[in-house]
């Protein structure tokens, strides 16, 4: 037993013998005399335990401390630690953090470019349909039209069109050129530095067509689906009387791919390819009236594929002839009377031809040179335009 024991178990003896004596032996002068003096001693006693209390218990603490930190194994603990122990152990380890694929790839740029952000940017464009003005490279996009040659942004909207998870920019852009240039869609992206770089153009402008191209969208599934019209507008033709259709494009990778809707136009049904041709007019000898007749062949052929439901041939003649027998017949209202020599007829198919024997009579027979036109007659709820003009004229000789 150590000493610290044994000055315990000699107190609480003491404390024992006073109880027990001071109840036996009689009260007088001498009993007090022995209960002052085991007072004293008591006194003495809780003095010198009270001592060695107030040393051995920061020792004993700072032996628990030592524990602690050593590292051999101790006597199982079976008390649970309360979780403000278990938290505010300055030794308990950090867990380590778990393993992540997201964590080690890197994250893909963000291609939301804004409007004001294409239009302040420099673009990396490309090609546009062949044409003296619009060019291809580094070019600043305009939000209005002031000059020839500006590149318009004309549409915006945003997707996840190579499946990185993030989004990009897909912009409809226009050169104007007198107000009827080509068109593109184009895809721009951000790289890992945050500048704008090209993706791909999505599909461009075209000859014969599609001549115009009108909006873009991105569908939840990555599809770009691009609006185009075969005709574009101007010129007397309006957009109204354009086909349209939307067809939809994929990236592969390394471009853009058409995978859905037609890849082609019909023919417009509002376009009529019409073309003429004349023989030259002999005039025969002079009648009794001092007039003289001819005849002219004229031939008409529908080389579209669009019926013309009515068709307006025209001779320019010296003044005064008028028609005379002949094919005028046919025509819608026969032969005119005076005025312009013109006939009506129709409808003329697609591939069909109608040669015309047109007679004429004039009083004025002076060599000179005619000329025979052709125009598809068409309404306001149904025009009907020829854009092949060079085809619509022929010149013939008289005399």
């Amino acid at each position: 037993m150590s000493e610290f024991d044994e000055m315990l178990v000699s107190g609480e003896f003491a404390a024992y013998r006073e109880a027990v004596v001071s109840a036996v032996h009689p009260a007088g002068p001498g009993a007090v005399r022995e209960t002052v003096r085991r007072r004293r001693r008591r006194a003495v006693v809780a003095t010198a335990t009270a001592v060695v209390l107030a040393v051995a218990v920061p020792v004993a603490a700072h032996a628990a401390l030592d524990r602690q930190h050593d590292p051999r194994p101790g006597p199982a603990q079976t008390a649970e630690p309360t979780p403000s122990a278990t938290t505010a152990s300055p030794t308990s380890p950090a867990p380590s953090p778990t393993p992540s694929t997201a964590s080690s790839t890197p994250a893909a740029p963000d291609g939301r470019i804004t409007r004001a952000q294409l239009l302040a940017a420099r673009l990396d464009l490309p090609a546009w349909l062949p044409n003296p003005v619009c060019e291809a490279g580094p070019t600043r996009l305009s939000a209005t039209y002031r000059t020839e040659g500006d590149v318009l942004l004309e549409g915006l909207d945003h997707g996840d069109v190579d499946g990185d998870g993030r989004d990009e920019t897909l912009a409809l852009l226009r050169c104007l050129v007198g107000q009827h240039g080509p068109s593109q869609v184009v895809a721009f992206d951000r790289d890992e530095r945050g500048r704008i770089v090209t993706l791909g153009q999505v599909t461009r402008s075209a000859r014969p067509n599609p001549e115009w191209l009108l909006a873009v969208e991105v569908t939840g599934g990555g599809t770009i689906r691009v609006e185009m019209a075969d005709l574009a507008p101007g010129g007397g033709w309006s957009l109204d009387w354009s086909q349209r259709q939307w067809r939809g494009y994929r990236w592969t990778g390394e471009r853009f791919t058409q995978v859905d809707g037609p890849t082609s136009f019909g023919p417009n049904p509002h376009l009529a390819d019409l073309s003429v041709t004349a023989t030259d007019l002999a005039w025969g000898p002079k009648n009794a009236d001092g007039t003289r007749t001819g005849t002219i062949t004229v031939t008409v052929r529908n080389l579209s594929q669009a019926p013309a439901n009515l068709v307006e041939v025209h001779l320019r003649m010296q003044v005064g002839t008028t028609a005379d027998g002949g094919d005028w017949s046919a025509c819608q209202g026969g032969p005119p009377p005076k005025g312009p020599i013109t006939c009506r007829f129709g409808p003329l198919g697609p591939g069909a031809t109608r040669i015309f024997q047109f007679g004429l009579r004039n009083s004025n027979t002076s060599s000179g040179t005619g000329i025979a036109e052709v125009t598809p007659i068409g309404t306001d709820a149904d025009p009907l335009l020829d854009p092949s003009r060079e085809n619509n004229e022929d010149r013939y000789h008289y005399r």
